[in-house]
C-alpha cells in the first residue's frame, strides 16, 4: 500500500521482499533515499544496516528507518548515530513520511 501511495506522488520504487533481497537492491543500484523496515523476515533492517557499515556503504546511502513504536529514543539515536538518516516510527503518518523524503534527499 506504501509503494503504492508513493508511486500516486510519483516516486520511483523499488521493492524488496525480505532483507536480503533489499541489500542486494542497494548494492546494485542507486537510490535517491531508501526506506527500510526494521522488521522483516530472516534478514532485518538491522542486519541491513551491519552489513552496510561493514563494507564501509552505509555513509554512501540516505537511509530512513521505519519500526513499530516499541523501539526505545536510545535505540533510535544509536541507529541515526551509526549513520541512517532518518526514522519514522508506525503506524507511518504519510504526511510526515513525504516531508522526511523529500528532506533527506536534500541531504
Amino acid at each position: 500500500m506504501l509503494t503504492t501511495f508513493l508511486e500516486l506522488k510519483e516516486h520511483k520504487c523499488t521493492v524488496a521482499n525480505d532483507g536480503k533481497e533489499g541489500l542486494s537492491l542497494i548494492k546494485e543500484n542507486r537510490h535517491d533515499v531508501i526506506l527500510l523496515d526494521l522488521a522483516m523476515p530472516e534478514f532485518d533492517g538491522y542486519s541491513v544496516i551491519d552489513d552496510l557499515e561493514k563494507n564501509n556503504m552505509l555513509k554512501d546511502h540516505k537511509i530512513i528507518v521505519f519500526t513499530a513504536s516499541t523501539i526505545t529514543q536510545e535505540e533510535l539515536d544509536s541507529i541515526v548515530k551509526r549513520g541512517v538518516s532518518s526514522y519514522i516510527l508506525k503506524p507511518i503518518d504519510i504526511d510526515i513520511l513525504l516531508s522526511k523524503l523529500v528532506e533527506t534527499a536534500k541531504l
